[in-house]
């Protein structure tokens, strides 16, 4: 697939192909987190979730608190990484919701996740995310980029 698109980074348009980089889904059983949540038990949260993610948790915290461990996931996978044996750590990707929608959300990505992309010329291409009463999900694709001459 080939277009133009804005480099942010040279503030300039250019013609571009894209090249899947990374793909990653991960699925997650709702019912893993009740314990947690009905027992106030937020330490799990803590030690994955940045400061900013928990304090953006409002709404269905069992949902949202799902979502962003579903998304880690699902970027550990794009990466081919794993967050047991990897410099990429969960704190690295942030998952953010703005207010109380589902709709609109932001992935960030900090240090060697970041660097992956950067290194790489690549970069979040889609993220797509859904959930019903026993399950949520969290898609995401990463592309290359590579300038067309």
């Amino acid at each position: 697939m080939a277009h133009f698109v804005w480099d942010h980074f040279w503030k300039r348009k250019v013609f571009a192909m894209y090249e899947v980089f990374g793909c990653g889904i991960d699925v997650e059983e709702l019912a893993r987190f009740d314990k947690l949540i009905d027992n106030d038990d937020y330490s799990l949260m803590e030690d994955i979730c940045t400061r900013r993610e928990i304090d953006n948790i409002c709404g269905d915290k069992r949902v949202r608190f799902a979502l962003s461990f579903s998304c880690k996931e699902a970027f550990f996978k794009a990466l081919r990484m794993s967050w047991t044996n990897s410099d990429v750590f969960w704190k690295d990707i942030e998952l953010l919701f703005h207010d109380n929608d589902f709709n609109h959300y932001k992935v960030h990505l900090y240090n060697y996740a970041k660097d992956i992309l950067v290194k790489n010329n690549a970069a979040i291409g889609e993220t797509f995310l859904d959930f019903n009463e026993e399950f949520v999900l969290f898609q995401v694709v990463l592309v290359k980029m590579s300038e067309v001459k």
